[in-house]
């Protein structure tokens, strides 16, 4: 009798092993998929600043990081 009761405890806790895996495993795609793509860095042409492309100005296939910058790049 006794060897069944181990039996059954050891199944029990393989099932729990597995269920707790699986959990883990969910949990840990679920933070990848949460988190933010990263932003592209251009350079400035002028200075060779490296900021987001989402603050960066382009111009005739160049990046600035500033209307100054461009400006005084269009003059040259």
């Amino acid at each position: 009798m006794g060897l069944i009761r181990f039996l059954i405890l050891l199944a029990l806790a393989y099932v729990a092993y597995l269920l707790w895996r699986r959990f883990k495993a969910a949990r840990a795609e679920s933070r990848r998929h949460d988190a933010p793509e990263p932003e592209r860095m251009v350079r400035c042409a002028q200075c060779q600043l490296h900021l987001p492309e989402n603050l960066a100005l382009y111009q005739d296939g160049k990046w600035y990081c500033c209307s100054e910058h461009r400006d005084v790049d269009q003059r040259t």
